[in-house]
């Protein structure tokens, strides 16, 4: 039955082609030109080779060679023609479609707009008195959107601030109305449900985690389910789960009928993101194929959809979400069944039947966990060693929160809200179980971290398609380097004495790294910092904080300090009077006199841009420096866009995210 299965698999038309398809958008978009036309004379001379022996291994030379072409085009019509904008100013008439909320707690706006005849995404600053679904003739100063995974996922090239706004008007559409449907439901799920409830609730079943708190927000990503806040393909299989729960399983015909009404309809209620897009088109083949007797394989309909919106989209071969979307299908889906039925094998015949059911669904969970984690790795440097069994926990959750959501939003009784309200509270104390163990959170921040996981992937792969001797020897090979790449984590964690940095203009934190455990000093009044610490402790493994100092604390200090102490541990915390009084419980002592921060033989001060700066080896600059400043502390290190021609000891960690001071070990 494998290998029959193995044979069919192999000989699926778009399992060929749309991997090298992939691959050829993608050498085109980070090789360049070069590696584009080398990888296209490699992929034309297979395609003809194979044409000629008539193998069926043409279709992956057609792949690659029209994955070149494709992005060949979409460089020289679309992606360069828009990046030559940046560095400009322009009016333009732009439509707001989404607020998000920064760091630092302010509010920026996704727009569209058109350039050229040429519609382009922006993200902008300084629209405050606009709100989504507006149309607005602006004018704007334009330049080049910093290359981060959530501008890629929703195709920004290009950011700026709003100069003048000149005429506003409300748009109403289908897209509006739908919207309108949305805020309807989250205002029912505000009215109705109380406490930290209504914002996870809110940020699990429809994305919008703009009330969420920092601590839940932390939870989330170290017990590895941050991606249920994102609105991906995930909330659109449980809210499809949830929509058919309603209708009959003996009812085929209306089944089918709500299933191919219900993907455009889930596209417009939670957005046309790619992932989203990827889970609808999937689920319209899956709908058809019902009628027609006929079996839908997973990778296949899987490399369908992935060729279709690549296609249409090139973008969207290297937009993170769509990436990590494919990529959990590909484990859950393809890898995880067989992978599961194998392992099964090993399970005695009367126990089949128990274990059968739980085994296939931790081993497709743990396989999906396994398959991102390359993506995880190059983005996030770490990954949650729990992501998979905190998933299993929060979908049955989460399709019933969904489930009754629909019921209070349409019907508007109170009833309804109860489950909702128990399945939040179940999820908070899962969340927050795990999420204060930040040791559940395993950092991958060294090179070659991506590179083995992604190995521990195609392992996987292999032995999920091999036979049984195949599978054994492939196995092996998985626990071996799962538990070499743990081992290496571990290792480069208890060697860890260095000063990292984080911040802004206005505030910033130098972290001393000793093993696991880390000291933090805040230079600037330290508003918002929280976020940004707490993911570098993450990403290096620091489990507590042992001395935390914040001399010029204010209000919004006192408030970083206080997440940060949710978060995780932190034992000693050096602060100003005004702090320490809004941190009860807290063990607060006063700050130093020069307000210099001692650790590990290492002194480390704040200096604003305007006054003299205090001695110190590591001097953090509060604002822009002046061009002919200088410093005499062995680095000084300051937060700004702009590149400066400063002394050779200043340092832009804005601009270098790896600098790094190197501490000797006690």
């Amino acid at each position: 039955m494998l290998e029959k299965d193995k044979s069919v698999l192999v000989s699926l038309p778009f399992v060929r082609f749309a991997p090298f398809f992939a691959a050829g958008m993608l050498t085109v978009y980070f090789g360049g030109g070069v590696s584009g036309a080398v990888f296209f004379a490699v992929a034309a001379a297979a395609l003809i080779y194979f044409a000629k022996k008539k193998k069926k291994a043409v279709l992956c030379g057609a792949g690659a060679v029209c994955g070149v072409l494709v992005m060949s085009m979409y460089n020289i019509l679309y992606f360069k023609p828009i990046l030559n904008y940046a560095g400009t100013t322009a009016e333009a008439e732009i439509l707001v479609c989404d607020i998000v909320r920064t760091p630092q707690y302010s509010e920026e706006i996704v727009a569209k707009t058109k350039l050229d005849g040429r519609t382009v995404t922006l993200r902008l600053s300084g629209g405050e008195a606009l709100l989504e679904n507006c149309a607005a003739n602006v004018i704007i100063t334009l330049e080049k959107a910093e290359s981060t995974a959530e501008n890629l996922s929703n195709g920004i090239l290009l950011s700026g601030e709003i100069i003048e706004t000149h005429s506003v008007e409300y748009r109403s559409d289908v897209y509006g109305f739908i919207k309108i449907i949305r805020r309807n439901f989250l205002g029912e799920l505000y009215e109705n449900i109380g406490d930290e409830s209504r914002y996870l609730a809110a940020a699990m079943l429809f994305g919008d985690d703009s009330g969420l708190s920092p601590k839940y927000a932390e939870y989330l990503k170290v017990s590895g389910a941050s991606h249920y806040t994102a609105v991906s393909g995930a909330h659109f299989a449980v809210l499809s789960a949830a929509v058919l729960m309603i209708v009959p399983r003996r009812k085929r015909k209306i089944r089918f009928f709500v299933s191919l009404m219900f993907a455009p309809v889930g596209v417009l209620f939670f957005g046309a993101s790619p992932s989203v897009l990827r889970a609808s088109l999937m689920f319209m083949v899956y709908a058809l194929s019902i009628p027609l007797n006929r079996r839908s394989d997973p990778l296949n309909t899987l490399c369908i959809v992935i060729t279709l919106i690549s296609l249409f989209s090139p973008m969207t071969v290297v937009d993170v979400g769509f990436i990590m979307s494919v990529l959990g299908v590909l484990g859950v889906a393809v890898i995880g069944p067989p992978l599961a039925e194998k392992l099964c094998e090993f399970v005695p015949d009367k126990a089949k039947r128990i274990l059968s059911p739980p085994i296939t669904l931790l081993v497709c969970s743990v396989c999906a966990s396994i398959c991102v984690t390359p993506v995880c790795t190059l983005l996030f440097k770490c990954v949650s060693l729990v992501g998979a069994i905190t998933t299993l926990v929060l979908a049955p959750l989460m399709t019933v929160a969904m489930t009754f959501m629909l019921l209070l939003g349409v019907f508007r009784l109170p009833l309804f809200a109860a489950p909702i309200c128990w399945t939040m509270k179940t999820a908070q104390w899962v969340l927050k179980t795990l999420g204060r163990c930040r040791a559940l959170s395993l950092p991958l921040d060294y090179n070659a971290a991506w590179i083995l996981t992604a190995v521990l992937a195609a392992f996987l792969f292999i032995a999920a398609f091999g036979d049984m001797k195949t599978f054994v020897r492939f196995g092996k090979l998985s626990l071996a380097l799962g538990s070499a790449i743990f081992a290496v984590s571990i290792f480069l964690v208890l060697n860890r004495h260095e000063v990292r940095f984080v911040g802004s203009t206005q505030s910033s934190a130098a972290i001393v790294f000793d093993k696991n455990t880390a000291s933090v000093f805040i230079a600037g009044e330290g508003g918002g910092i929280s976020e940004s610490v707490s993911r570098v402790l993450r990403e290096r493994g620091a489990v507590k904080i042992t001395r935390l100092a914040a001399y010029d604390a204010d209000y919004g200090g006192a408030l970083a300090i206080e997440e940060l102490s949710q978060m995780l541990p932190i034992e000693e915390i050096s602060t100003t009077k005004l702090a320490a009084a809004l941190l009860p419980g807290l063990n607060t002592i006063p700050a130093p006199e020069d307000k210099v921060f001692l650790q590990d033989g290492i002194s480390i001060a704040s200096s604003r841009s305007t006054i003299s700066e205090p001695q110190a080896d590591i001097l953090l600059c509060v604002g822009t420096p002046a061009n002919d400043r200088e410093s005499s502390a062995q680095a000084a290190v300051y937060f700004t866009k702009s590149e400066l021609a400063l002394s050779e000891n200043f340092h832009n960690a804005r601009t270098d995210r790896n600098f790094c001071v190197k501490l000797k070990e006690r």
